[in-house]
């Protein structure tokens, strides 16, 4: 019996998957995403798909050099470099399912490899997703014509090579979808675009200290100042151990922000408040108007 995933998150918890469900892969089963990615649920869950379907094609890459005729083709080279040219077919493609089977299939459940959004995305930069490998397979078929011999599980390699090609393209145009979520800019301390503001009317209303656009009323509320308060008490209420770091990021906003803008400050919070999203997440929207 062949999993899938090799654990599940439950609540708070990490089970293997075998002592949890007798399932075979992602689409018969329920998958959990990790509750600090729920924003881009639907990408990372095509991600876990994605990361399913290199590990079937793993699979085959070995079903098709230890089961079928692929001896019989590569041993046909006399010449030792059009061999080498030939057999990088297997070797990049074998090599390329694994690893993007294990790097796509372990981020729901390995936070040590993937501890936010921006681990994610970045983990594949520089690696088979961004590669250019056609020229593998355009070489690998020069050499097989030199010998005038394909054989049938050649021809396979060949088709599973631009299959995983063609998967990696997805991953790719996945991972930049990420880039431009709301989630990853938070992390990255990137403004986040402001919803269109709306108009509010405001009618049969008496005794009120309601100004709207009137004259010789006075009227002064510190919305800014009340802000900082509400983190600081936020975070001092929270059960975070060190919270010295994220109060003296916090008060620098609020000295910043006196003088005419966040800046930098801003970023040094968010880098700050990397481990603590879930005590300062109500306050992102506010901040990032201020910025």
């Amino acid at each position: 019996m062949v999993f899938a995933l090799s654990s599940l998150i439950l609540t708070n918890y990490y089970l293997p998957l075998s002592e949890v469900l007798p399932v075979l892969s992602i689409s018969e089963c329920i998958v959990i995403i990790r509750k600090d990615l729920k924003e881009v649920e639907p990408l990372i869950g095509r991600l876990l798909s994605l990361g399913e379907e290199f590990g079937r094609k793993d699979s085959y890459w070995s079903h098709l050099k230890n089961k079928e005729d692929w001896e019989q083709f590569i041993y046909s080279f006399s010449d030792g470099r059009e061999r080498a040219v030939a057999e990088r077919i297997y070797c990049d493609g074998r090599d390329m399912g694994l690893s993007l089977s294990d790097d796509l299939g372990s981020i729901n459940f390995d936070l040590t490899k993937y501890p936010n959004l921006t681990a994610i995305v970045h983990k594949f930069d520089g690696g088979w997703v961004y590669e250019e490998l056609t020229f593998v397979i355009k070489e690998a078929k020069e050499a097989a014509n030199n010998i005038t011999r394909y054989t049938w599980a050649f021809n396979e390699m060949l088709k599973t090579f631009q299959e995983q090609i063609d998967l990696a393209a997805v991953v790719k145009q996945t991972l930049n979808l990420l880039k431009n979520s709301d989630l990853y800019k938070l992390e990255n301390g990137m403004p986040i675009e402001k919803e269109q503001a709306q108009n509010i009317h405001i009618a049969q209303v008496s005794n009120s200290n309601i100004a709207v656009n009137s004259s010789n009323v006075t009227q002064s509320v510190d919305i800014n100042e009340q802000l900082f308060e509400d983190i600081l008490k936020a975070i001092d209420e929270s059960d975070i151990e060190d919270k010295a770091p994220l109060i003296a990021a916090t008060e620098e906003m609020k000295t910043a922000n006196k003088a005419g803008g966040l800046g930098e400050t801003y970023k040094n919070f968010i880098n700050s408040a990397a481990s603590h999203m879930t005590v300062v997440a109500p306050f992102i929207p506010a901040l990032t108007a201020l910025l």
